[in-house]
C-alpha cells in the first residue's frame, strides 16, 4: 500500500496501481517482482530470476528516477520501518538502507546536472525559499555557461528575484551583450517593486538602444502609477529620456 492508500501490484511486465475507483497508472518496470514495499514516497522492489539472484531497487516515482539499485543475494523479505529499509536474506542476514540527508542528495544531483529534480527535492523537503533560490541560481549558471541557453538561464534567474542580488544576473547579461534577456529581467525587477534608480536607468537605456518606443511608453504608463506611487525613480527616468532624445516621454 502507498501513502495515499493505493494498492500496488507487481507483475513481470509492470507495476500496477489501484484505488477505490479501479486501476490507476501503470509503470513499466520489467523483471519478475518477488516483493514490493513503500518507503517515504518511494517504491521498493525485490526482483530477479531466482531467489539467489535478486536485485533491490528503490524507485523515486515523483521524479521518475532510480534512487538506488544493487544486487543482494537471496533477498526474501522487506521491512520499511524505523526510518530505514531492512532487507532479510535467505541465509538470515539483514541489510539496512538509510536515506541520505538533503544536502548530500542535492550535491549528487548537481554532479549529474539534474537541476529540475533538485528543485523538486527542495520543495518536497519543505526547505525555505532561500534554499530553492540557490538551486535555481545553480541551474541558471549551468544553462548559461555549459549550454549557452541564455533564455533558459534567464527563466531560472527570474525565479530568484527577491533573494539573489540583481547585480549577479545583470553583470552576466551585460557581458554577454544579451540586451533582450537583460530587458526582461529588469522589467521583472520593476514589476515586483525591487528596482532602484540604477536599474531604472539601465532598463530605459535598453529600451532606447532597442528603439522600442512602444515598450518604453508602456513601461512609463504601467509603472508610473503604482498603488504607492511610481515604481521607479521619476527624476532618473526624465534624465534618461531627455539624454536619449525622447522629449515626449520625458515630458
Amino acid at each position: 500500500m502507498s501513502d495515499s492508500s493505493e494498492l500496488i501490484v507487481g507483475r513481470d511486465e509492470a507495476v500496477y496501481f489501484y484505488d477505490t475507483d479501479g486501476r490507476g497508472p501503470c509503470l513499466a518496470f520489467s523483471g519478475k517482482k518477488h516483493l514490493l514495499s513503500w518507503f517515504r514516497g518511494h517504491l521498493v522492489a525485490i526482483s530477479g530470476d531466482s531467489n539467489q539472484k535478486t536485485q533491490v531497487t528503490v524507485y523515486d516515482l515523483k521524479n521518475k528516477l532510480i534512487s538506488n539499485s544493487e544486487p543482494v543475494a537471496g533477498a526474501q523479505h522487506l521491512l520499511s520501518e524505523w526510518g530505514v529499509i531492512t532487507i532479510i536474506t535467505a541465509d538470515c542476514k539483514a541489510f539496512a538502507l538509510s536515506e541520505k540527508d538533503s544536502a548530500t542528495k542535492l550535491e549528487m544531483l548537481f554532479k549529474k546536472n539534474l537541476y529540475s529534480v533538485a528543485i523538486n527535492l527542495t520543495q518536497v523537503d519543505g526547505q525555505d525559499t532561500a534554499a530553492t533560490s540557490e538551486v535555481l541560481r545553480k541551474f541558471g549558471d549551468h544553462l548559461y555557461r555549459e549550454k549557452q541557453d541564455f533564455d533558459g538561464a534567464m527563466a531560472q534567474y527570474e525565479r530568484t528575484i527577491g533573494w539573489l542580488e540583481p547585480s549577479y544576473v545583470i553583470r552576466k547579461f551585460l557581458d554577454a551583450q544579451r540586451i533582450h534577456n537583460l530587458t526582461t529581467y529588469l522589467e521583472h525587477l520593476h514589476s515586483q517593486g525591487l528596482a532602484d534608480a540604477d536599474h531604472t536607468t539601465l532598463l530605459l537605456n535598453c529600451y532606447t538602444k532597442l528603439k522600442d518606443v512602444e515598450k518604453l511608453d508602456s513601461f512609463l504608463t504601467r509603472c508610473g502609477k503604482g498603488d504607492n506611487g511610481a515604481l521607479f525613480d521619476v527624476l532618473t527616468a526624465i534624465k534618461v529620456c531627455r539624454s536619449a532624445g525622447y522629449s515626449e516621454q520625458s515630458l
